[in-house]
């Protein structure tokens, strides 16, 4: 089971940095409720839930969700900045930036709840 949530963990993250450095003036507009935000937060929700269990079992390291968190959050920059640097038509938001942090965040505590209520039952 985690070698899938490994590949997907991949494949999204592929899909993140496409999405975060990609021209999109060519694409045709879509509408995301609430906003771009909204769209952030679930990609980093996503992300973090999707790396976190494809690496829980090989990473021996008791409190490896927290460098996960961690690293989450400096991908989540770096794209920022890298947007800010390399991209014609976008720049760094650190709205974005909170967008990804609260993501990664919620998908934290939404396994830390998880795992909480497996061991109770």
């Amino acid at each position: 089971m985690e070698r899938k949530f490994l590949i997907f963990a991949i494949l999204w993250t592929i899909g993140v940095t496409f999405a975060s450095l990609a021209s999109l003036k060519n694409i045709p507009a879509f509408s995301i409720p609430g906003n771009d935000k909204t769209a952030h937060f679930v990609f980093y929700f996503v992300f973090f839930v999707l790396w976190y269990f494809g690496l829980k079992r090989f990473i021996k390291y008791n409190r490896f969700d927290i460098i996960l968190v961690l690293i989450t959050f400096f991908y989540g920059i770096c794209m920022e900045f890298l947007q800010a640097k390399f991209t014609a038509n976008r720049q760094a938001d650190p709205f974005d930036v909170l967008a990804n942090a609260l993501g990664t965040l919620t998908g934290f505590f939404t396994i830390w709840l998880y795992i909480k209520i497996r061991k109770l039952h």
